[in-house]
């Protein structure tokens, strides 16, 4: 039996398509894979301007690509969220440098004051995704905060909570910088907040704006403000000798940026009163009592009754911690009264 032979120009033919068929294959497979592991550039060196912050984040590829972009968005907010961080370090080191200088003490017990304050947040904007891009196992996202348009909402806020501060400025009997007057006393606590809130506004701004040095810095006219108001802090003291906490109540009076002094404008008086339990070894102190705020003539001003407990293996231990976050608590009321806006 004779085996059939192809032509030879119709044999050359199908050999030749089979050589082009397989060399196409191949040459396609090869830009494919090429194309997956090409990395646009932003993927390992994010942009940089003086207009945004920038983050790349990734997340692993999965079947529900949608949900691996969602997680690669959020690494990237992270990634933003950790040059603030580094930021928000870098000015805590630098306020702690300034503290310590002349006059420390008394900046120390203005700076203590506001932070006792809850301050209004503003809206600010959210980072967006700018690119994304599908790798062969991760997927990328470029995220990207405007930092143009947060200086300008914070700096606008800035500018109305000076307005604000000018305005209760305004109300004082006696011009600055002369002594603060005793009758004047209201007026200065209530500058108490809008200076809380003002640095809450100039800390986010030195975050996002890239003049350092320049942003959030007061005029002269709000700086005379927040020095007078120091004085009036220090001088405004408040006595608690008369009252069986003197000690606990002059430490939270210091914390709460106020002044403890004896024979000084504001006059405490306290009532409480303990009782305690034993459970499982440890002592539990309950210290209840009010609180009275005196003005110069005796008057009250205002009282608060508070409840605290004390927990410790041995009761004069637990005695001193009960007493300790009653006045704590006393003071806190105090001091959130005292600072209230109208």
């Amino acid at each position: 039996m004779k085996s059939s032979v192809l032509p030879m120009p119709l044999n050359w033919i199908m050999v030749t398509g089979l050589l082009l068929t397989l060399t196409g294959c191949l040459g396609s497979n090869t830009k494919s894979d090429q194309a997956q592991e090409t990395m646009p550039n932003w993927v390992s060196s994010p942009p940089k301007d003086s207009t945004h912050l920038y983050g790349v984040g990734s997340a692993p590829r999965i079947e529900n690509i949608a949900l691996a972009f969602t997680q690669a968005e959020q690494n990237g907010n992270a990634q933003i969220a950790q040059q603030l961080r580094t930021q928000v370090s870098q000015v805590n080191t630098q306020d702690t440098q300034v503290r310590s200088g002349q006059g420390g003490e008394q900046v120390s017990k203005i700076q203590t004051a506001y932070t006792q304050v809850t301050t209004s947040p503003i809206e600010l904007e959210q980072a967006i995704n700018q690119q994304r891009f599908t790798g062969q196992n991760y997927v990328y996202a470029l995220q990207a905060i405007d930092r143009t348009r947060i200086v300008a909402k914070l700096t606008f806020a800035i500018n109305e909570t000076d307005n604000q501060i000018r305005k209760q400025a305004s109300i004082l009997t006696t011009p600055l910088p002369k002594p603060p007057a005793v009758q004047d006393w209201q007026v200065y606590m209530q500058l108490i907040p809008h200076f809380a809130q003002r640095k809450a506004y100039a800390e986010e701004l030195s975050l996002y704006s890239t003049e350092r040095t320049l942003a959030g810095q007061a005029d002269a006219d709000i700086q005379i403000i927040e020095a007078q108001l120091s004085k009036a802090l220090a001088s405004f003291g408040f006595d608690t000798s008369k009252t069986n906490q003197a000690d606990a109540l002059a430490s939270a009076l210091s914390h709460f940026g106020l002044t403890p002094k004896a024979n000084s404008l504001f006059k405490l008086n306290s009532r409480t009163q303990q009782h305690h339990e034993t459970q499982g070894g440890r002592f539990y102190v309950f210290e209840d009592g009010t609180l009275e705020l005196m003005d110069p003539t005796g008057s009250r001003l205002a009282s608060w009754t508070v409840s605290s407990r004390g927990i410790a293996k041995r009761l004069e231990s637990a005695q001193e911690k009960a007493t300790l976050n009653w006045a704590n608590q006393a003071i806190e009321a105090m001091f959130t009264w005292l600072t209230r806006l109208d």
